[in-house]
């Protein structure tokens, strides 16, 4: 086995990061990942992985002492590529980890400079009220407390009667008590505010903070990584030179032979995760997005245009749903001259309420239009039948249709979250052919590559590559691998896969994902891999700690 030692943060050489390292190493080579701060490696081949030119000539000797030792460099050669998967794992894990910080760090800076931007309106709403209050003290102080409304009332020189003189007292008042409400109002927004200030703020400077933090380890895994790749590569092809030497063949073709057996290790790999797919659990609930303050947010305040000289604000009218809006058709149709029609056939339905309700026979007919508003039955079924039969086939022709549009409109109105999940089999009207067309044009264009954080249009890492290619589909995907999993509408197991679902990388079962890749059928998937391996297409069996289920959209 190599020797490892903890490396500290090495000047990286390459701008690239491995966000969603998936090489062609099996899941079951790999170990569960945590995720460390600093990353212990196999710097550099020695004689405990690499055997000298003196054993191999020693092992020569005899065909016990052969197999002795292509064992051993067999066992070096497994030993080498699962640490270098450890190595890409931790390293993935690590940029997934700091996209969601990042993520996190924004939203928390864009609401608490949405909170400064508050709290100064409310304090400009409080000055304006404060202005107000201070204009009706003056006046008050002017005409005297109390004496203005009493001279008012009995000054023989006013015009109108005392209610009239009254009324205006109370509107004057009126108009006082609500300017000191206001002022009230406006000093408890401004305290609201400066606490919900006070708490953005500092939710923005630990999520600045946590970033930072997983910047560093992203930095470090990643030069970890980084200074691996060459030494792995430099051991594993002396290993397989002295394989050649001690199975006496060409270094060529020990080399197919010992990629076809690790495609095989591979490739059984999978099959054993697909065999476990369908008893395997469902998927964890998604993490939690970023969490709501602890202090809740109070009303917001908006620019006023009432008034033109000066700046002022207002708080912001809240929304109130109504459900009048469907109550208003009725008096209008109500009002139509058919109570006279409709009395007179309706004895014939002497059994049915309709006679009961001689006065409301119209409420009962504009009940019936109102599903059909949606479809398309209303003008026919309603205006028609009204004058002869109309009491007679309402019933049977409204009452038939009513299940039949509800289900259209919400079929229509929603069709990308609901008919992926529902109707997939072939008919659903999904279509992935052009995703499918640009991933795979992207993974034949040398001038694409793979960058973590790359968002296109020629550099990607996974997740922004899985995205841009659904975007070209009209669907819609998150931004991280972990959330493209648990947005999905839909999961499925590795045995039920179809072109166009999503398969993902998971060292910790599930409760997250490093690596995203689009299955295009015939076992094989198209992805951003890593940045040495570029953006390929590759047997599904190379994408390694390949979790159990896939998502849909």
């Amino acid at each position: 086995m190599a020797t490892r030692h903890t490396l500290g943060v090495a000047a990286s050489t390459l701008a690239l990061a491995a966000s969603c390292l998936a090489g062609a190493l099996p899941a079951s080579a790999s170990t569960v990942a945590t995720f460390p701060t600093a990353i212990s490696i196999a710097a550099a081949p020695n004689a405990s992985a690499l055997p000298t030119d003196a054993e191999i000539k020693e092992a020569k000797k005899n065909k016990d002492s052969t197999n002795a030792m292509i064992a051993r460099i067999e066992e070096s050669l497994a030993s080498s590529r699962a640490e270098m998967q450890r190595v890409e794992n931790e390293a993935a894990q690590a940029q997934e980890s700091l996209l969601s910080a990042g993520e996190e760090r924004d939203l928390r800076t864009a609401d608490a400079e949405k909170a400064v931007k508050q709290l100064e309106y409310a304090k400009t709403y409080l000055a304006q009220s404060r202005k107000d209050l201070g204009a009706i003290a003056s006046d008050i102080y002017r005409n005297g407390a109390g004496n203005s409304t009493l001279g008012l009332l009995l000054d023989d020189n006013q015009n109108g009667d005392l209610f009239q003189k009254a009324a205006t007292i109370d509107a004057l008042s009126e108009q006082q008590v609500k300017s000191v409400n206001t002022a009230s109002e406006a000093e408890s927004l401004v305290t609201a505010w400066q606490e919900y200030a006070d708490a953005a703020q500092s939710a923005a400077q630990d999520a600045a903070t946590k970033y930072d933090e997983a910047a560093a380890t992203a930095n470090s895994t990643l030069s970890t990584y980084e200074n691996a790749v060459d030494p792995e590569k430099k051991l594993r092809d002396e290993l397989i030179s002295n394989l050649a030497t001690l199975q006496q063949k060409e270094k060529a073709e020990v080399r197919k032979a010992v990629e076809k057996k690790e495609a095989e290790e591979q490739e059984a790999a999978l099959q054993e995760v697909i065999a476990t797919a369908d008893t395997a659990e469902a998927p964890k609930e998604s993490p939690e997005a970023v969490k709501p303050l602890a202090v809740a947010a109070p009303q917001e305040l908006e620019p006023s245009e009432d008034s033109k000289d000066e700046a002022t604000v207002k708080p912001k009218a809240l929304e109130v749903d109504t459900v009048t809006p469907t109550l208003a058709p009725e008096p209008v149709r109500s009002a139509d001259p058919e109570p006279t029609k409709t009395a007179e056939p309706e004895p014939t339905k002497t059994a049915e309420p309709e006679p009961t309700k001689t006065a409301e026979p119209e409420p009962t007919k504009t009940a019936e239009p109102k599903p059909t508003k949606t479809a398309d039955p209303e003008p026919t079924k309603t205006a028609t039948p009204k004058p002869t039969k109309t009491a007679e086939p309402k019933p049977t022709k409204t009452a038939t249709p009513k299940p039949t549009p509800k289900p259209t409109p919400t079929k229509t109105a929603e069709p990308k979250p609901t008919k992926t999940a529902e109707p997939e089999p072939e008919s659903s009207g999904r279509s992935y052919s052009a995703a499918f067309a640009w991933a795979l044009k992207t993974a034949d264009d040398p001038s694409k590559y793979y960058v973590y954080g790359g968002n296109g249009p020629n550099a990607f890492d996974c997740s922004s590559f899985s995205q841009r290619a659904y975007s070209q589909s009209g669907i819609s995907l998150p931004r991280t691998s972990t959330q493209q999993f648990f947005s999905a509408p839909q999961h499925v197991s590795l045995s039920n896969l179809r072109p166009g679902d999503l398969v993902f990388s998971s060292s910790n079962g599930g409760a997250s994902f490093y690596h995203v890749a689009i299955y295009i059928g015939n076992g094989n998937v198209v992805h951003a891999r890593n940045p040495s391996a570029g953006i390929s297409v590759t047997p599904l069996s190379w994408v390694n700690n390949l979790y159990s289920q896939a998502a849909r959209y």
